[in-house]
């Protein structure tokens, strides 16, 4: 397929596409549940977690510290968590760790969402991805009463870092089960650095229409591959509709293209078959601390943040609310 059929099949799709139909009920439920999440409760979820020190998937004692961490703060919540091991990695056994919202119709189709929780060694890893593992925490908190038509899984794996050995095992375990259908998975991977100066945002290619991303470093990138369209397009009406402060940009259908944009555990589930999105803010090219030791808290804008965790609160909330076939349209 040249080029040019390529790029016009691409809009084409994505126009017809891009409607999403939220349902009423959930237009007056999804911002009375995403209200408590804000700058400030963004923060004091990434100070606990950071507060734990650098995370290296080979560091067995501080592996079990931050499992710890995130098991005492589900069980607070008022979910039950369990384990799922992740193979090993220098020696050191990985674990995968999740919590669920149990659908009421269709509990056997899963909407998950997560992030990974490892650094690179000497970084302290606050938007790398410790903003992703605490934006993970904040849409658990907030839809702790939600009582979905699917079930809501809430993963957070290991070994990101060091070839996506946390996400890769998952998605095997996933395939080899007969009584569950994942239905895809939202990635928030770096959800906390911004930035307002010109040319704060670099790109690895700009290709006018197809793929441009902006030279201003505001917003977050939506980035999924061909089949995983749907689910990117849930996102943006999400941020449309309920938090239309977010800018983003969407690269929901032709992420896949570009090998950069396949670095996170969302590419375990394309390699599978499966729907994936990665929610970012571009790692390195934006964030100047990327895998370094000045990725600290105080480089976060918790602004920015508290605004990408809420569309991602809304995004389960109306991509599993209801059954499959009652209305929602993500496809």
């Amino acid at each position: 397929m040249r080029l040019g059929d390529l790029l016009i099949r691409i809009l084409a799709i994505t126009s017809l596409a891009s409607c999403v139909s939220i349902p009423a009920e959930l237009k007056v439920r999804v911002p009375e549940a995403i209200a408590a999440i804000s700058p400030s409760s963004c923060e004091a979820e990434l100070r606990a977690l950071q507060g734990l020190g650098v995370r290296p998937a080979d560091d067995a004692e501080q592996t079990e510290r931050v499992l710890q961490h995130l098991e005492s703060r589900l069980h607070d919540m008022g979910y039950e968590t369990y384990r799922e091991a992740a193979g090993s990695y220098a020696g050191v056994e990985q674990w995968n760790l999740f919590a669920e919202l149990r659908g009421r119709e269709h509990p056997e189709v899963i909407c998950e969402i997560g992030a990974h929780y490892d650094t690179v060694h000497r970084s302290p890893g606050a938007d790398d991805n410790g903003s992703g593992v605490a934006g993970t925490l904040q849409v658990a908190a907030s839809l702790h009463s939600f009582a979905p038509a699917r079930t809501i899984r809430f993963c957070f794996f290991a070994a990101e870092e060091v070839g996506l050995l946390g996400s890769a095992e998952h998605v095997a375990q996933v395939l080899s089960r007969n009584d569950e259908r994942v239905d895809g998975f939202l990635d928030l991977e770096m959800i906390g650095y911004a930035s307002t100066e010109p040319d704060s945002q670099d790109a690895p290619v700009r290709i006018p229409i197809l793929a441009s991303l902006p030279r201003t470093g505001d917003f977050i990138l939506v980035a999924g591959n061909f089949g995983s369209g749907g689910l990117g397009n849930v996102f943006e009406a999400c941020a449309r509709e309920f938090v239309p402060e977010l800018k983003y940009y969407s690269a929901n259908r032709i992420a896949g293209f570009f090998a950069d944009a396949a670095r996170s555990d969302h590419s375990s589930y394309w390699e599978a078959g499966l729907r994936g999105i990665m929610i970012s803010d571009t790692a390195n090219f934006r964030n100047p601390h990327y895998h370094r030791s000045t990725d600290t808290i105080e480089t976060i804008d918790f602004e920015f943040m508290s605004r990408v965790t809420r569309a991602s609160a809304a995004t389960m909330m109306v991509w599993a609310g209801h059954a499959e076939g009652n209305g929602l349209k993500a496809d």
